[in-house]
């Protein structure tokens, strides 16, 4: 039935979405053609790839053509230079311009080719377009480099153009690399995970292994008792807490790992409250473990899309298809809905409350988790967290930044509402149902 919800909730919640996301970005071209360079974040490349790969050649050949007919300017001007009586500086601006307009078009086609054939790799995963992004990618970054030399007194790019097109070459540089640790942690994650199957590993004297832990807090969290002793417990707890901050910054593909760091801290806020609210002291590493698997498993389901072709896989599905954006959806919504779910039964089983209790104990967490994270964005300014947000992660259209800080009202009503109502909940049932004299 929990799962059910999820579907349900994640049905809905993903129309919303692909509503929003055609009304959001329904003014992007069909096929790049403007002179600019297009913003190098994810939703502007993915939506532009997918909606001119179709007349993917028919692209290309604009960037040549371009470059072609600036040229033919250009060579006009200087053939003509000679014959010119008067005014001759001006004349020389004109063959300055030209030139910029060559260099500036040449760098656009570089860049039509690096990201075009980089979103096909994406797409389709040959080794073709793997070869021939990279080639792109090579020559792009010299000319960039080259461009930013010889205009250093007048530059073509302004300074945060050229910072955002340096993280999008560093994101398709790294692509590799994060696909290969993305796999190593979804190995690990999943290895542990397996080898918490019951009596898979022998108990070591009366302690069972941390892993069964791991395993029952997802699959069988009524079998879980405050009575019960682990082994290798506290290392079990320090991996899933390294592997889980880790696996952050992969998925954000080392662009920046200050914002991955601080989106995990607050994604452990629930974690912590609901460990000292459970009151079961000696307990804090199996605390950690049952509390943290539920997230765990939805971070599986984002990293097995990471290893298959890195992160920016992930968010062009996310933004480029939607068929994909439904089932990604539909599929977390199942998972979080689980997670809460996981998360009462487990309340329930450490600190021995009655169901309204853990109910309370659960969504008060949540609250206090909204409460912060929206204090935080109100004390660095609204627009300026999710313009660095995007600066650190290119995610969304610039132009799509200035809507979102009135969410920020509304998130911070609910959780103070969430928050009030939980604790008052929590207040009224905080007798324990049965609490063994050993939990304690």
């Amino acid at each position: 039935m929990v799962l059910m919800a999820g579907l349900a909730s994640g049905y809905f919640a993903s129309r919303v979405a692909s509503r929003l996301h055609n009304e959001a970005l329904s003014n992007l071209p069909v096929y790049y053609s403007r002179e600019e360079i297009p913003a190098a974040s994810v939703a502007n490349l993915s939506t532009i790839y997918e909606r001119s790969k179709e007349q993917f050649k028919v692209v290309l050949k604009q960037g040549q053509d371009a470059i072609r007919e600036a040229a033919r300017r250009r060579q006009v001007l200087q053939q003509s230079q000679d014959r010119v009586t008067t005014n001759y500086d001006a004349y020389e601006q004109l063959i300055l311009q030209a030139e910029r307009e060559v260099d500036l078009r040449r760098l656009l086609d570089y860049y039509n080719q690096f990201y075009m054939h980089y979103y096909r790799w994406l797409d389709l995963g040959d080794a073709q377009s793997a070869v021939q992004y990279k080639l792109a990618l090579g020559q792009f970054k010299a000319t960039l480099d080259y461009i930013l030399e010889k205009q250093q007194e007048d530059p073509v790019l302004r300074a945060r153009e050229t910072e955002e097109l340096r993280r999008a070459i560093r994101i398709a540089e790294q692509s590799n690399r994060t696909i290969r640790w993305a796999r190593v942690v979804l190995v690990v994650l999943l290895f542990l995970l397996v080898m918490g199957i019951p009596r898979l590993i022998r108990d070591n004297g009366y302690k069972r292994f941390a892993g069964s832990l791991y395993f029952d807090a997802l699959f069988r969290p009524n079998h879980i008792s405050s009575l019960n002793r682990w082994h290798s417990i506290h290392r079990m707890a320090s991996a899933l807490l390294l592997l889980y901050l880790f696996s952050l910054v992969i998925s954000s593909s080392f662009i920046s790992w200050r914002i991955p760091l601080v989106i995990g801290a607050l994604g452990l806020i629930p974690v912590i409250v609901l460990a000292g609210l459970s009151g079961v002291r000696g307990k804090l590493s199996a605390l950690l473990i049952s509390f943290m698997a539920p997230k765990i498993l939805i971070l599986i389901m984002v990293l097995g899309f990471v290893a298959l072709r890195g992160p920016n896989f992930f968010w062009y599905l996310i933004w480029g298809s939607e068929l994909s954006r439904a089932l990604f959806i539909s599929l977390l919504f199942m998972l979080i809905f689980r997670k809460f779910h996981l998360n009462m039964i487990l309340a329930r089983k450490w600190s021995h409350r009655n169901r309204n209790g853990s109910a309370a104990m659960v969504f008060m967490a949540l609250g206090f988790q909204l409460l912060v994270s929206g204090a935080l964005i109100y004390g660095f300014g609204p627009e300026e967290s999710l313009a660095a947000l995007n600066r650190e992660l290119l995610l969304l259209p610039a132009y799509l930044l200035g809507s979102y800080p009135m969410l920020l009202n509304w998130m911070m009503i609910i959780a103070g509402i969430l928050t009030i109502s939980s604790l008052s909940l929590f207040i009224f049932n905080r007798r324990r149902e049965h609490a063994p004299s050993g939990s304690i």
